[in-house]
């Protein structure tokens, strides 16, 4: 080489590498100018970027820059062993070789060979001592044959290579950096950006390489229990502990990540012979014993597998179809895998997905339902519990329980979203009905997760302040899980929201774990009784006595009682005879949308005020005028209901009603 073409040719190259170095921040555009210098400079037809994995293993290439990318592209994401090829010797060497008939080296690879490569430079690429690559210079065979590469060409070539070194150096440091925000804080797993990423990339070697994988959607049974009994750090270190042992058994290559809460996804690379294996393998790490004497417990998993392609070649579906199938394990008792291309014979309602529920809430699908909540003595309306359901343009209706299932595991936002969409749903309907002067209590369950977010208060003074009247109508109930998990923050949004005019109960009371003190304690206005006490009232007496004190406590608290899932007229007088305030069941009202649940209040109120205007017709002096139409509207209220009069007069006795009850 002559001066005139290194003034003119090689030295400009390098200058212009090194200043790309300097102001160019992304990794990419830099490594396309300094390929674009190495090929100037070499008259090559193109240079590609081949990377060490960090066990410096495996070879894999990154980038092209050439003009025949249709020849180079096809090799992005290749890898091979690090001892393999041209490579493996200039990472074992740490030298420059250069190879001018390519096809006819002892260590070409056939790949290579097929696609036309003639000869190649491969150049190490050393940051402080340590080779991160290799720098391969290609020509083919549409190519005059290139002659040796001088010295002096060769020396800025890997000045070049140099650079590019410490460019990748950096990038993998900040690789490192960004890394931390995929990171899990308490398993040091990937987080959900970080799992759902290593999704996306599988899908693309699928696309490219046709490279299958499976996804191992993994949700642990027994979590919950521990932290309700044990509390929240036991449940931590639970988790870490599944971490690791998932950790301890995924093979080399998988990606292991949790999700959210008690899920965790591994992506594994594999066909549908090694899924039984695997499945096999993680459902054993996950039967973990803890505690000791009567504190003893153990978790295990639910597993939903999904198989690419066969299940499908896009990340919602697939995420979808694995969460279905892991609810179709946990449905048959856990410590189980499903395949999700295996049809279940399960109801669909209950093969619901966080996929779905995202899609009916975007697709305005969800509707707010409401059933009666009526005063005993007399059946009188009182308000609506507001309940939610799904109404799919097929006409099926999916009821609360599986849709609650489903959100309450969900991960990210969605229990929050959807549950400040059911209180702004509920402040909507219930302005349509104060414009008809109709004002019921509206009684809305909220999670425990929603209750406690710093989210809830905001929304809900939010509402109450653009709804005039919504906060007073408000009746929240909260499981005793809500109360249980932080007691003293539980108590300071009570206090909150009775500022907002919101009274506060209690669901499902008796089925969880609070004490008589919990309930001292915390600003409660109301307990609702689990159906599970109603159901066999008036025969099972255990039910009766269990209902009996739950009653006589909450009314020493100074607490009214509704009872949930009356049926039968037996067991309205039975809560009657018990004491209960307030009624709720399908003997009063089946859950309906919002215009029947209207065109039934405004039946119920122009009832009542039917009923007022003929009472103020009975003469204050003619006593026994007005004992006749009580008479007579006492008669009205037991033929509509089908009740027996003594369960609902007053002038029958306890004693004649139990005697009654005992015939």
């Amino acid at each position: 080489m002559n001066n005139s073409l290194l003034i003119h040719t090689a030295v400009p190259s390098l200058l212009a590498t090194m200043d790309a170095l300097t102001l160019e921040p992304d990794f990419q555009i830099f490594f396309k100018k300094a390929a674009a210098a190495v090929r100037a400079l070499l008259g090559a037809d193109g240079t590609a970027l081949i990377l060490l994995d960090d066990d410096n293993q495996t070879f894999e290439y990154k980038l092209f820059e050439g003009e025949q990318q249709h020849l180079l592209n096809g090799f992005k994401g290749l890898r091979f062993s690090a001892t393999t090829g041209i490579s493996g010797r200039v990472l074992t060497s740490k030298t420059s070789i250069f190879t001018r008939d390519y096809p006819n080296a002892p260590d070409a690879m056939e790949q290579l060979i097929d696609a036309g490569l003639q000869s190649n430079l491969v150049i190490p690429l050393i940051s402080s001592d340590k080779v991160l690559g290799v720098l391969a210079s290609s020509w083919f065979a549409h190519t005059n044959s290139v002659a040796d590469i001088s010295p002096q060409l060769l020396t800025l070539a890997e000045r070049i290579a140099s650079q590019i070194a410490v460019a990748c150096h950096r990038e993998k440091l900040e690789a490192q950096l960004r890394a931390l925000a995929t990171i899990d804080p308490l398993t040091k797993l990937l987080n959900r950006r970080g799992i759902l990423q290593c999704v996306d990339d599988s899908l693309e070697k699928l696309h490219r390489y046709n490279r299958p994988f499976a996804l191992f959607f993994i949700d642990v049974d027994g979590l919950k229990s521990a932290n309700d009994h044990w509390g929240h750090e036991t449940g931590d270190v639970l988790l870490r502990d599944v971490a690791q042992r998932l950790s301890d058994v995924v093979r080399k290559g998988d990606q292991l990540g949790r999700l959210g809460g008690d899920e965790f996804l591994i992506i594994a690379e594999c066909d549908a012979s090694h899924i039984d294996i695997l499945a096999n393998r993680f459902l054993q790490a996950l039967r973990i014993p803890y505690g000791t004497g009567r504190k003893r417990g153990r978790l295990s998993g639910s597993i939903g597998v999904v198989l690419a392609p066969q299940d499908g070649v896009d990340e919602i579906n697939l995420l979808r179809k694995a969460d279905a199938a892991m609810y179709v394990a946990k449905s048959q008792g856990g410590d189980r895998f499903q395949r999700a291309s295996v049809k279940s014979e399960l109801p669909q309602e209950t093969q619901i997905s966080i996929v779905d529920v995202e899609g009916a809430l975007e697709r305005n699908e969800l509707q707010l339902w409401y059933q009666p909540i009526c005063q005993l003595n007399d059946l009188s309306l009182v308000g609506f519990e507001a309940l939610l359901r799904w109404c799919k343009p097929d006409g099926e209706i999916i009821s609360a329980g599986p849709l609650i299932q489903t959100f309450e595991s969900a991960r990210g936002d969605l229990e929050f979203r959807l549950g400040n969409w059911v209180l702004r749903e509920a402040a909507r309907q219930m302005q349509l009905w104060s414009k008809n002067s109709l004002a019921p209590d509206i009684h809305i369950n909220i999670s425990p997760r929603h209750f406690l977010h710093p989210s809830f208060l905001a929304e809900l003074q939010t509402l109450c302040e653009q709804q005039q009247g919504f906060g007073a109508a408000l009746i929240i109930e909260i499981t005793e899980t809500a109360m249980l998990e932080d007691l003293e923050r539980a108590k300071r949004i009570m206090l909150r929201c009775r500022d907002l005019g919101a009274r506060m109960a209690v669901d499902d009371f008796g089925t969880g774990y609070a004490s008589l003190t919990y309930i001292k304690r915390l600003p409660l206005d109301m307990i609702k009784i689990d159906r599970s006490f109603v159901a066999e009232l008036p025969v099972n007496k255990v039910d009766w006595d269990i209902t009996q004190g739950i009653v006589s406590i909450a009314h020493a608290l100074g607490l009214a009682v509704v009872a949930e899932g009356a049926e039968a007229f037996e067991q309205i007088g039975s809560l009657r005879e018990l004491g209960c305030d307030q009624v709720q069941g399908y003997f009063i009202h089946r859950p309906m949308p919002f215009d029947d649940a209207n065109a039934w209040l405004q039946h119920k109120s122009l009832r009542a005020t039917t009923d007022q205007y003929n009472a103020k017709k009975v003469s204050k002096t003619t006593k026994a005028i007005a004992n006749q139409e009580k008479g007579n509207a006492l008669s009205r209220l037991t033929t509509a209901f089908s009740v027996p009069q003594e369960f609902v007069d007053p002038r029958f006795s306890v004693a004649q009603r139990s005697k009654n009850r005992s015939a």
